[in-house]
């Protein structure tokens, strides 16, 4: 069910290769009155091309940022984890880097 979310392809999955499978459920408050986001983010897993998997849950509190740029930032930090998941893999598979 989270695989096939259509919601928030902008957060987890926007910076992510499309062989990357994600389930995941987003979720997004409304803004104060001085238009501070309360919580805008996005859990789930990553399903590598490899098959292993990860999980993550990323996010943003008390943001004066657009949505755009809150789903921007939800998605950079998704791809520095999987960066580094490939990174540590390549390591434990191979011995060195």
């Amino acid at each position: 069910t989270m695989i096939a979310t259509s919601t928030g392809s902008n957060k987890l999955k926007g910076l992510l290769p499309s062989n990357a499978i994600v389930g995941h459920k987003t979720g997004s408050s409304d803004r104060t009155s001085e238009g501070v986001k309360i919580a805008d983010n996005d859990a789930g897993v990553v399903i590598m091309p490899d098959g292993k998997k990860y999980y993550i849950a990323v996010f943003v509190m008390n943001s004066r940022e657009t949505d755009d740029e809150n789903a921007a930032i939800i998605a950079r930090i998704s791809r520095m984890v999987y960066d580094e998941y490939l990174s540590e893999n390549y390591i434990s598979q191979e011995g060195e880097r």
